[in-house]
């Protein structure tokens, strides 16, 4: 079994292997077929000598941009031009003429003279023109073939007395123009190469010859009308210097329009003529400058080369790299062909940089199809993004809100829905209880975490069928369609429930979590396209019915942990009637920051109050200090007591505002009172601070600056706090009250007796007084327990030299019996001795004497 196993392994991985090697040939043959478009469109267009004529241009460009080059001196042209026979008369002339031509030249020391002139008919002054070629022992002559192919040689005693003949057939491409040389036909050589190999025997100044049986491509370096050519008439006249000729290559021909022309790149109107074709091939041949071709496999193996190159390397994202690239590259070519031409190398261009755009332009539709696929892909990804959760891979508030609008509000009521037109469809919205202590103790990535982990386990709780939606943070959304009945849902929910309270282990954490449940249900009914909801009639919607859900799932949740609830219209309209409070104390509260409102004697648009509730000694039963106490006044609904409306204070974070409002206001009013009654000059007053207020960090710098901005000492002002405020976030409390004890504010712990931390953490918390609470006074004989309580917090409080104040006074009994025990040291509170009354009030008492 072991084996067994093995091999499965083995084989598994090499098909892994194998998958990799597969998907990298497909990639690259996908990266080549560019080249391979390429290959295919441009070797008929070469096989068909299309691009020929591209060669031809690119030549004769080349020629004429490169411009004239330096002519050898050692070669002269004597030119039978339109001077000479305007002079002489009608060509051709009598040879009498060129053996007098022989004679002047034989004195000038010329080494070799070539006749560029056929005389293959028999004339009677072939003897003596004869005579003349064998005293100056070194003249070559043409010769040629006729259209039938027969030779045309000089004449016998010419022939005989010449030292070699050389032909002097020219090669036409299919524009005319002249770009390569026979060098040899026959076993004849070219006159050029004749009058070279003479020229040789005498001076060995010429290295080796080329290849005589492949043809010369002629590199034309200079204009007809530049090459250095003297008139025959002027030759004859003895107008020419002997020095001119000696020791030259002399080539004899004609120059003169309409006789003998020949196109050449530089010469195409008006042409040149055979004699300066000689010329150059003598020039190219002495030079070594005549056009080396590359080879053709040569040119093909490095076009590929680079093709296949930008092929593979060019990423298929960016439109228009490949026709960018492919353009830069044949131009590159065609400045390295144009480069190479210089240097007398002629390099094919047409071929490359068709197989270079042919390629540039194939990439360029893959990048076209790259990019649409690339859209395609981004498309599914935004649509994807827009309709699930990231992290969890469910689906999102958008998806389920679509879902349950195409369920509402059917597009198509087709023979389907009709059979289906009464359905009960069912929202369960699943919130995570205190998931904020997760993520505190264990880490966002760990909570991160967790939440998937839930996203699989509610997939295995509810029907293939069911949509699952993550809402953010850490609720979640599941949307039952085609709900047999409501007990099947209640199920479900227990089902979820049950496994939810099940321990989840994530990266070796095991993490224990609760969740409460809210349930909507909805009948639907598509033949009449009306939905009938067990609710009042209103207009139903996907975001109506989430947020009824929402609105059980509320309710649930202050049942306790793991409950669900389902939805009922009563929480509706307490849920409703909860926001209209919410949104009229916001702006209760923006009244109340308004710059306007600032003046604490200036209350008229105010909707805020403050009560002060007196707060005497009990030992002479004088006013020592006032306890802040806010009340709303209500535009509509008149005095809303703070039980009401301070909670829902403290769940929005209003309560931050509005405690900051009151610490300002009641210090601007114990101020004024300093000022303007005697018997204030010594009250104190109490305000208290929420844990949010506590929690925030620059809670002792807004005290600071309240107590500067009304110029009230800090002994006057004194700070109540629960114990609960205290033990949310104990050490940064501690640190927070010793500093404000340090700067002289006085701290009391309020409703003293009721927290879950009295005794253990007292020792820890600076404070300066207690404040009994109520319960304990109510109790004062109606039973012993009472009476004990209060006296064991008085002996602890006397122990650590804390200040009293006993509250919720409301009997003479509980007067008398707190003044025995705190005649002292002991202040005391209640409706018994002054109930919270407004400014006036206060301003009535302080007047009296």
């Amino acid at each position: 079994m072991r084996f067994q196993f093995s091999e499965f392994i083995s084989q598994l991985w090499a098909n892994r292997h194998i998958g990799r090697r597969r998907s990298r040939l497909i990639n690259l043959i996908w990266r080549a077929l560019p080249t391979l478009f390429a290959i295919v469109i441009i070797l008929p267009i070469v096989h068909f000598g299309i691009l020929q004529s591209i060669e031809f241009w690119a030549y004769n460009s080349f020629s004429n941009w490169r411009g004239d080059r330096p002519w050898d001196a050692r070669v002269v042209i004597v030119a039978i031009d339109d001077a000479s026979i305007s002079k002489i008369g009608r060509f051709p002339w009598n040879r009498d003429l060129y053996r007098e031509l022989l004679q002047k030249l034989s004195r000038t020391e010329a080494n070799v003279i070539g006749f560029d002139i056929l005389w293959s008919e028999s004339s009677p002054a072939d003897k003596p023109l004869a005579e003349a070629i064998e005293q100056h022992q070194r003249v070559v002559l043409a010769m040629a073939w006729d259209k039938s192919g027969q030779v045309l040689l000089p004449t016998k005693d010419l022939g005989n007395a010449g030292v070699a003949f050389g032909h002097i057939l020219k090669r036409e491409d299919a524009d005319g123009i002249v770009r390569q040389v026979d060098l040899q036909v026959q076993d004849i050589p070219s006159l050029g190469v004749a009058m070279l190999q003479t020229y040789d025997l005498t001076t060995a100044a010429i290295s080796p010859l080329p290849d005589l049986s492949q043809p010369l491509w002629m590199n034309w370096t200079k204009h007809s009308q530049n090459m250095p050519q003297l008139s025959f008439v002027d030759v004859i006249d003895g107008k020419i210097p002997a020095s001119s000729f000696r020791n030259k290559i002399v080539l004899v021909g004609v120059t003169a329009s309409g006789i003998d022309s020949l196109s050449t790149p530089l010469d195409r109107n008006p042409p040149a003529s055979g004699v300066h074709l000689h010329a150059m091939v003598i020039q190219n041949l002495l030079q070594r400058n005549s056009l080396t071709i590359a080879k053709d496999q040569d040119v093909w193996s490095i076009a590929l080369l680079v093709s296949l190159s930008i092929s593979l390397l060019l990423p298929r994202h960016i439109f228009g790299l490949g026709c960018i690239s492919a353009f830069s590259i044949a131009g590159l070519w065609f400045a390295i062909a144009f480069l190479a031409f210089s240097l007398n190398y002629w390099m094919a261009i047409a071929m490359p940089i068709l197989l270079f755009l042919f390629t540039g332009g194939a990439i360029s539709l893959q990048e076209r199809w790259q990019i649409q696929r690339s859209l395609r892909i981004a498309d599914a990804q935004i649509l994807y993004d827009a309709t699930h959760d990231r992290l969890t891979g469910l689906f999102n508030r958008a998806l389920i809100e679509d879902r349950l609008n195409d369920l509402l509000y059917p597009q198509d009521l087709s023979s389907q829905s009709i059979n289906n037109s009464s359905r009960l469809i069912a929202i369960l919205w699943i919130n995570l209880d205190r998931f904020k202590n997760i993520n505190d103790i264990f880490g966002h990535p760990i909570g991160n975490l967790l939440l998937v982990e839930v996203g699989k386990c509610l997939r295995s709780c509810v029907p293939l069928t069911a949509s699952i939606a993550r809402f953010g943070g850490a609720e979640f959304v599941i949307l039952l369609e085609n709900v047999a009945n409501e007990q099947s849902v209640l199920d479900t929910a227990d089902r979820i429930q049950k496994r939810l309270q099940e321990t989840f282990l994530v990266q070796g954490n095991e993490i224990a979590i609760a969740a409460n449940i809210g349930i909507k249900f909805h009948h639907i009914d598509h033949f009449t396209q009306q939905i009938v909801d067990q609710n009042p009639p209103e207009l139903v919607s996907p975001e109506t019915i989430l947020r009824d859900a929402d609105t059980a799932m509320y309710y649930a949740k202050k049942l306790g942990n793991s409950y669900s609830k389902v939805f009922e219209v009563a929480m509706r309209e307490r849920v409703l009637e909860r926001l209209q409070l919410e949104k009229d104390l916001r702006q209760a509260v923006a009244i109340a920051q308004s710059p306007h409102n600032q003046d604490p004697h200036n209350q008229d648009h105010q909707e805020f109050l403050i009560y002060y509730q007196p707060i005497v000694s009990l030992r002479n039963m004088q006013i020592v200090g006032l306890e802040a106490l806010i009340r709303w006044r209500h535009p509509k609904r008149g005095l809303i007591s703070p039980n009401y409306f301070i909670p829902l204070a403290e769940e929005t974070g209003l309560i931050i505002p509005i405690g900051d409002w009151i610490m300002r206001q009641a210090c601007y009013q114990l101020k004024s009172w300093h000022q303007r009654f005697a018997k204030a000059k010594d009250i104190t007053i109490s305000v208290n601070l929420s844990p949010k207020q506590l929690a925030q960090d620059d809670v002792l710098e807004k005290c600071l600056n309240v107590l500067q901005q009304t110029d009230l000492e800090p002994k006057y002002l004194k700070i109540e706090l629960t114990e609960s405020s205290i033990m949310e976030n104990p050490n940064f409390a501690v640190s927070i009250l010793k500093k404000m004890q340090e700067a002289g504010i006085n701290i009391y712990i309020d409703d003293f007796g009721t927290g879950y931390s009295s005794l253990a953490y007292l020792h820890k918390f600076p404070f300066d007084g207690l404040k009994i609470d109520r319960s304990f006074v109510n109790n004062i004989n109606a039973d012993n327990n009472g009476t004990e309580i209060i006296q064991a917090i008085i002996a602890l409080a006397q122990s650590v030299n804390a200040h009293i104040v006993a509250e919720g006074i409301e009997s003479l009994d509980q007067l008398n019996y707190l003044q025995d025990l705190l005649s002292e040291e002991g202040d005391g509170q209640g409706f018994f001795l002054f109930r919270p009354i407004d400014r006036f009030g206060i301003e009535t008492l302080l007047k009296t004497e």
